[in-house]
């Protein structure tokens, strides 16, 4: 394979991996956008409906540290395949559970599976493809699959309601699904025999499962994740349904369209970031999580704060600039927090578990402080949280330097024995 091959090959696995994500990320984010119709037809409150927006999170802790360790055994491509598969029949069961709560509850669960192993699968396929120093810029394309996903449902949501209620949201979640498993089936696959993988530094007979868990650093990243995923995932399942209370008079088709801008503004702002981690030294990068995660604070103070339709406009092209440089750094710097290349896969997967963490509890507790004490009250354990990331992200410490030096000197030692 050519280096020009090889570059073509990279890039369209690192799109075919972006729309994976960007699939089940639909599945994932497809209750905010309908959560007064949800909760009306469930007839349940706030604290519920961010269950059934978290619970799917459960299968996704589950999953995310086995699918790292089975993508070295069957491969990129059939870990794919079985977590668009587990989301589309999710969501096609979903379909059918009209009104019954406990049946939505489980297929969410069948869901989050897929959401799972996706969410390993994405960023190690890129890895596997890409140096170190070269990350952030793929990095950046596939951090924006979860605002590519939010921008169109809060779109299409409502429209898709009036066509066929809230069971279209769900029929069109499972057919983008099947369509993205085709492709990945065609086209997603490891790096070729005699092509390097970045993501593999020692042959599998080498390789001691236990080890992967000894880095301090992956575990500090994978609380900044629990954090981010608990702020953002609080933040979108409720800034929409504040906005129809406070300023449009329950009309949610209306704050569902400025929801979709505000992520629609967000989706180049990571690919931005991704291609700035590309010029900064590899390990400075954590610093740029540290600025994010303080700057964050400031819109999630104001959140569920504003009372002026004047700040919405403001509101919505300031938030995506903060909160987007979280996740691009999370994504480029995780696997670069395994002290060996070999277990970026695991370290991937240990973030993974943070991340549907977070998401579980953010979305009920967010509901619970609203629902009980108030929208602005809501905004306190946000703020918190974000106050604690930003300190955390500032003892990362990645290992690609220390890799480098050792595989130089594996080079130097070959050609000596030579």
């Amino acid at each position: 394979m050519t280096k020009k091959q090889k570059t073509a090959a990279a890039w369209t696995i690192v799109i075919i991996a972006f729309f994976g994500g960007f699939a089940l990320a639909n599945v994932q984010n497809k209750v905010p956008p309908v959560i007064d119709v949800i909760m009306t037809d469930f007839g349940i409150g706030e604290t519920d409906a961010g269950w059934l927006t978290s619970v799917f999170t459960i299968m996704g802790m589950i999953t995310a540290i086995p699918a790292s360790q089975l993508m070295r055994k069957l491969g990129s491509k059939k870990i794919g395949v079985i977590a668009l598969a587990c989301a589309a029949v999710g969501s096609a069961i979903g379909a059918f559970s009209d009104g019954n709560l406990p049946m939505m509850m489980v297929t969410r669960v069948i869901e989050g599976t897929g959401v799972g192993m996706i969410a390993v699968v994405g960023p190690v396929v890129i890895s596997e493809w890409f140096p170190p120093e070269k990350r952030g810029l793929p990095m950046g394309l596939w951090g924006s699959w979860m605002m590519c996903s939010q921008t169109l449902l809060f779109l299409i949501g409502v429209p898709l309601v009036e066509l066929g209620g809230w069971q279209a949201v769900w029929w069109f979640t499972c057919i983008f699904c099947v369509i993205v498993l085709v492709l990945y089936q065609m086209k997603v696959d490891d790096p070729p025999e005699g092509a390097p993988n970045y993501a593999l530094g020692e042959a599998d007979d080498e390789f001691h499962f236990g080890e992967a868990f000894k880095s301090g650093s992956t575990w500090l990243i994978t609380l900044c994740g629990v954090i981010f995923t608990f702020c953002c995932f609080g933040f979108a399942t409720y800034i929409s349904l504040y906005w129809a209370q406070t300023f449009t008079g329950g009309d949610m088709n209306q704050s569902n369209l400025w929801v979709s801008i505000l992520y629609a503004i967000e989706i180049p702002m990571v690919i931005f970031v991704g291609w700035l981690l590309n010029k900064v030294k590899l390990q400075s990068r954590h610093w740029v999580g540290t600025l994010g995660f303080a700057l964050y604070t400031i819109v999630l103070f104001l959140c569920f704060r504003m009372d002026n339709p004047a700040l919405i406009i403001p509101f919505i092209i300031i938030y995506p600039f903060l909160e987007g440089m979280i996740p691009t750094v999370y994504w480029t710097v995780t696997p670069s927090t395994a002290k060996k290349p070999e277990y970026a896969g695991t370290a991937i997967g240990i973030l993974n578990v943070g991340l549907n963490i977070g998401t579980l509890l953010g979305p009920p507790i967010t509901g619970f402080f609203i629902e009980n004490y108030g929208w602005s009250t809501a905004t306190i354990p946000l703020v918190a949280a974000a106050v604690v990331g930003a300190i955390l992200f500032a003892f990362v410490k990645t290992y690609d330097d220390e890799n480098l030096k050792i595989e130089a000197e594996a080079a130097r030692a070959a050609e000596l024995a030579e």
